[in-house]
């Protein structure tokens, strides 16, 4: 007898029928042999977030301005990266509901809006989704919706794959049901890589919150110096006196220390008394506690924290953490940015779309980023051509090939290439030295497009030899002198 695993209790189709028929049931072939050891224990249940989301973006995204300034970057660059949509043979689309959907997801929403949110909750939390609004679920969506991600929890699906996504606020549940092979279903989910969870990403900041905890706190102790006279606290001291009767050593009176301190907080304590001197009466003295802010170097471990994040987040520190920097730094870093953050975050969402967006618009539509239409890669494409036109010179590759790496396409049939005048000159001179080398004036004629395809050596030669007719003959009118009609009259009247 056959030990019957956990699967085969609590799959429907497996109910029902002979051992050796639920053995052979098809969808077990297709799925991940780990699949059901990631599902046990959670099969069919809300799998919830291991942290708490709110807090990390409260403290990163809202409090913190070099994480903040991070997230806008990188969700705002990719947000900004047009998108080509090209059918099965290659070709661009032009226009299709497709790209309109993606211009205009939703009522007053804009692509550009929803991405760039798509885009921050997958830098922040680690999860972005999409869920696309559609009449049926055989038809096209007609909306595209990016909901929060710590509103969102997976249902644990059979195979090591989502069943189903479920979404709660305010006390409002809604579950949506996914394909348990494919994970497809009107719920898009794209995840950073995680070492050690199955089933939802890692977010940036979440490697990036010890330096967001020591930014945030170094923030609080320069604000709480300003609010306590801009210097570290200190002490206010009253020597004793010798009391002139009994000739005792006496301590100020308590009244006496209570509007000192009163007078302190009153002349002393905020941003706007700060430097203000201190004078009280008597034998008093002021005892310095602490060390200063210099001596401490706040500013510096506060940039430090600040480089932690923009490490965290994979963005050049000095876009973002003021200091000295010029422009070529600074065009390097955006370039940077790109091709190390933005450009895989970006292409790792368009495969998403790929897989699950085109496929409801029919087969053999993929989208791909127009890497053209982003001026920060400006630099990286003058490279391209310069190296291109640098081989094309040295001659290791033709014109052709030229073209087509630098994506301009084949040159029309009528087209008149590069023209080297030196070198046409040398031709046509060598061949009235010697007709025999008409054959290298012809080929190079026909290089540059100066010749027509058809066009033959003979008829070539045919076509110079009317020419050179034709411009003799037009010499020799220009050297005759018009005939003139006064004396053609004269002769007719004698005859």
């Amino acid at each position: 007898m056959v030990r019957r695993s956990l699967l085969d209790t609590v799959l429907p189709w497996r109910w029902f029928g002979t051992e050796d028929n639920r053995m052979a049931y098809p969808h077990e072939e297709k799925a991940s042999v780990t699949g059901p050891a990631i599902s046990t224990g959670v099969l069919g249940q809300a799998v919830w977030t291991p942290r708490d989301y709110q807090h990390l973006a409260d403290q990163a995204y809202v409090r913190n301005a070099v994480a903040y300034r991070c997230v806008k970057l990188i969700a705002s660059a990719c947000a900004a990266i047009p998108w080509i949509l090209r059918d099965a043979d290659g070709n661009e689309i032009e226009k299709h509901p497709l790209l309109d959907l993606l211009k205009k997801p939703g009522p007053m929403v804009g692509g550009a809006s929803l991405f760039e949110a798509f885009f921050a909750y997958q830098v922040i939390e680690g999860n972005g989704y999409l869920e696309a609004v559609g009449p049926s679920d055989n038809a096209p969506p007609r909306e595209l919706w990016a909901p929060r991600p710590d509103r969102m929890k997976v249902i644990a699906g059979p195979f090591g794959l989502p069943s189903g996504y479920e979404y709660q606020a305010n006390g409002v549940f809604k579950r949506w049901q996914a394909d348990p092979l494919t994970g497809r279903g009107p719920i898009l989910h794209v995840k950073e890589f995680h070492p050690l969870n199955d089933w939802y990403g890692l977010g940036r900041m979440e490697p990036a919150a010890y330096g967001i905890d020591r930014h945030n706190a170094a923030g609080a102790h320069n604000k709480a110096l300003l609010d306590n006279g801009a210097r570290p606290s200190g002490a206010l001291v009253f020597q004793p006196i010798k009391d002139p009767v009994t000739g005792a050593m006496q301590s100020a009176p308590p009244e006496v220390i209570e509007a000192a301190r009163k007078k302190l907080d009153a002349s002393h304590v905020g941003p706007s008394k700060a430097g203000k001197p201190l004078v009280f009466g008597g034998l008093v003295d002021w005892l310095e506690m602490g060390i200063s802010p210099r001596d401490m170097d706040f500013a510096a471990g506060k940039d430090d924290a600040g480089r932690d994040i923009c490490l965290a987040a994979g963005v050049p520190h000095i876009l973002v953490i003021p200091g000295q920097s010029t422009y070529n730094n600074i065009r390097e870093a955006k370039l940077e940015l790109y091709e190390d953050t933005v450009l895989p975050l970006h292409d790792r969402s368009t495969d998403a779309l790929n897989a699950w967006l085109c496929p409801m618009f029919g087969e053999g539509l993929s989208l791909e980023a127009d890497l053209d239409g982003v001026s920060a890669l400006e630099p990286r494409r003058e490279a391209k051509r310069k190296s291109i036109v640098e081989l094309y010179d040295k001659g290791l590759i033709d014109d052709r090939e030229a073209r087509e790496a630098l994506q301009y396409g084949e040159r029309e049939p009528e087209a008149v290439g590069k023209i080297d005048a030196a070198v046409l000159n040398a031709l046509v001179v060598a061949v009235e030295k010697d007709p025999s080398l008409s054959v290298a004036l012809f080929r190079y004629l026909h290089s540059v497009g100066l010749v027509d395809e058809g066009t033959t050596l003979d008829g070539l030669l045919s076509a110079a030899a009317e020419a050179a007719t034709r411009a003799e003959q037009d010499q020799i009118d220009a050297a005759t002198p018009p005939a003139d009609p006064n004396a053609q009259d004269d002769i007719n009247a004698e005859d």
